[in-house]
């Protein structure tokens, strides 16, 4: 192997472990909190409005969502009212958020 065939195979493997290292993974109890409209929220305790943010990687938008997920689950939450999901910075994405405890 050539140094320059590895040094692309090195640049490779770095840019893999940079864009799979950016994703943002689902904690544990982040199954039980679910989406909910304007309506159903109306019978919900907001626990606060939450902002997430992802300007690097792949897939902003569902990692930013994610993020946003669960800190509806830190902070005991079980339900997420999605309040706005717009550009953030050059090429990142935001989402606002309220996190919600519902019977």
């Amino acid at each position: 192997m050539t140094t320059l065939q590895a040094t692309a195979k090195l640049f490779s493997l770095s840019a893999f472990i940079v864009l799979v290292g950016c994703a943002t993974e689902l904690q544990l109890g982040a199954e039980r909190v679910r989406p909910v409209s304007t309506e159903q929220k109306a019978s919900c305790e907001s626990l606060g409005i939450v902002v997430a943010d992802q300007q690097l990687g792949p897939n902003k938008t569902q990692n930013s969502t994610n993020k946003a997920i669960n800190e509806v689950v830190r902070r005991g939450g079980n339900a997420i009212y999605i309040i706005s999901n717009a550009a953030s910075g050059i090429d990142g994405v935001s989402v606002t958020a309220e996190a919600l405890r519902c019977k």
